[in-house]
């Protein structure tokens, strides 16, 4: 008997057929939008992220542009921003043609900068800034804008002439700026100084202000030696050195020109360290720490972080030395001088003639601008590790000075000759002996060295709407 197939044709099996169909093409359908949608939104996330990235980049530049802002600060000081911001001939200060620099590599950088005074340094200390700057990336598809608020004011740097030990002799004056000590100042009568004459610096006479003694007596000691050549043997003030100060000083009363009235912050009966006890009264100054304080100096005036700034900054510009000879005279508007004579065996020469200077424009016998200023603005800074210096043969020199060892080192050696010395002195020693008049004037104090300017960053805003 033969079996016959049997075919199942019944509606429930096409219906069954035609459901798988239908599943199938939804199934179908349902992954193309998956995958749809997971393309779009991974374009979107590479968009996003390539917009982050331009976004960072753009900030990047606009961080770029504070950087170089702040370095020019700190270059250059504050003198050719008085015309922001509609400077013509310096673009750091014009708000529609900026300082614009396109940075290296394939992000295609660039930054848009310029610095505006909101109030201006030095006739206000500390003056204040604000620094603009816009970056922008891949042909400005992206761009930031940031500003950056910075005070600028006088580091607590030496306003006069400021040495452990100094000494008096031959026809040294000294004008508009007062002489400081640590230690010894000898040979008093012979460092001319007019009392009547006042101190450029602190709005105070001119005067001797030391933490020890002053004697006239000429001692080599750091110290001194108390004797009957001591200007202040009976603990009062000297109607000969009416302005000096130092450890045997003592009340003024009405003594002295009234300086107990006319000065009390400087003369009066002044506790500068708060402890509630007098570091300071009329002709006496307790110690050290209160002459400090009292005149906002630091011994030594310059940390090591500052010193290696200047090193840089010398290096930078070529004025850079490991030997008392064979320098050059900088040709830069705000020079930095360093010579480091460290690794000079004992027996070498120590000592820096600085005759060479003379004549040029740190010469303020060449300065021919108003006030008796030079015509461009200049500054000159000058720093001596291990090795002293002389001033020789009719110098004329404008300069802050810090020489940083102590003796043998350290050295402000005597002039053979008329020397002129405009400016500010640090040192361990320094001899006054010789025709040198060492003075201070306005233009000098208007136009301090931006390398001793302290430069600090007060507010950072970023603007994400650029």
């Amino acid at each position: 008997m033969r079996l016959r197939r049997s075919h199942d044709s019944s509606p429930r099996r096409i219906s069954d057929e035609g459901s798988a169909l239908i599943i199938t093409m939804m199934v179908m359908v349902l992954l193309t939008a998956l995958a749809t949608t997971a393309a779009a939104l991974t374009i979107n996330n590479l968009q996003s992220s390539w917009r982050a990235q331009q976004a960072g980049s753009a900030l990047n530049a606009a961080d770029a542009g504070i950087s170089q802002a702040l370095t020019y600060l700190r270059s250059n000081g504050v003198r050719s921003l008085a015309c922001s911001p509609t400077c013509t001939t310096n673009s750091w200060g014009s708000s529609t043609n900026p300082t614009t620099e396109t940075l290296p590599g394939a992000a295609g950088e660039s930054y848009r900068a310029w610095i505006k005074p909101l109030a201006a340094f030095p006739a206000n200390d500390p003056g204040r800034y604000r620094i603009f700057s816009t970056g922008t990336a891949t042909g400005a598809a992206a761009a930031r804008t940031v500003s950056v608020d910075v005070t600028i004011t006088k580091a607590d740097l030496p306003r006069g002439i400021f040495a452990r030990t100094i000494s008096g002799g031959g026809s040294a004056s000294v004008r508009h700026e007062s002489v400081f000590s640590s230690g010894c100042v000898s040979n008093r009568k012979q460092i001319a100084m007019d009392p009547d004459d006042i101190d450029l610096a602190y709005g105070i006479p001119v005067g001797v202000h030391s933490a020890r003694y002053i004697t006239e007596k000429n001692n080599a000691d750091e110290y001194c030696t108390v004797d009957n050549k001591a200007i202040h043997r009976t603990n009062a003030c000297n109607p000969t050195y009416p302005n000096d100060q130092d450890l045997l000083g003592g009340p003024l009363g009405t003594g002295c020109g009234g300086l107990a009235t006319k000065y009390p912050g400087f003369y009066g009966a002044v506790d500068v360290d708060g402890d509630g006890g007098l570091d300071v009264n009329g002709s006496w100054i307790k110690d050290e720490q209160s002459l400090l304080r009292l005149f906002k100096l630091k011994n030594p005036p310059l940390s090591q972080a500052q010193i290696d700034q200047l090193r840089a900054t010398a290096k930078a510009q070529k004025n850079h030395w490991t030997s008392a000879s064979g320098w050059t005279v900088p040709t830069q508007d705000n020079a930095v001088m360093f010579f480091d004579l460290t690794g000079l065996s004992d027996h070498a020469d120590h000592t820096i003639d600085l005759n060479p200077l003379d004549a040029s424009r740190f010469d303020p016998a060449t300065w021919t601008g108003p006030g008796g200023c030079p015509v461009v603005p200049t500054s000159l800074v000058i720093v001596v590790e291990a090795g002293n210096v002389k001033f020789n043969a009719n110098l004329g020199l404008s300069a802050s000075m810090f020489l940083t060892g102590r003796t043998p080192y350290g050295q402000v050696l005597r002039a053979n000759g008329t020397a002129d010395f405009l400016g500010t002195i640090y040192a361990d020693s320094v001899n006054l002996v010789g025709n040198v008049d060492f003075s201070l004037s306005q233009c000098f104090l208007d136009n301090l060295s931006p390398s001793l300017l302290d430069v600090r960053v007060d507010s950072y805003l970023e603007d994400d709407r650029g």
